[in-house]
C-alpha cells in the first residue's frame, strides 16, 4: 500500500505541475493532479500506521508472554 501510495504521490506532483504549467500558459486552471497527491498521502499515511500497530501488538505479546 505504501509503494501506490508514492507511485500515486509523483503522479499527483507531475500532473499538478503540468496543470500549473499550462494556466500560466493561458489555458483554463487544471489542479486535478491535487486529487493524486491528496490520494498517494493517505494511502502513505495509512500505510504507516498499520506498521506502527503490528509493532505495538507484536510488542504487546512479548510482554505479556514474558509475565507468563
Amino acid at each position: 500500500m505504501k509503494a501506490t501510495g508514492i507511485v500515486f504521490l509523483v503522479i499527483g506532483i507531475l500532473s499538478t505541475i503540468g496543470g500549473i504549467m499550462g494556466t500560466v500558459a493561458g489555458g483554463p486552471p487544471n489542479l486535478a493532479g491535487l486529487t493524486f497527491v491528496v490520494l498517494g498521502a493517505f494511502l502513505i499515511s495509512r500505510a504507516n500506521k498499520k506498521k506502527e500497530a503490528a509493532e505495538k501488538k507484536k510488542e504487546w505479546d512479548n510482554n505479556s508472554t514474558e509475565n507468563d
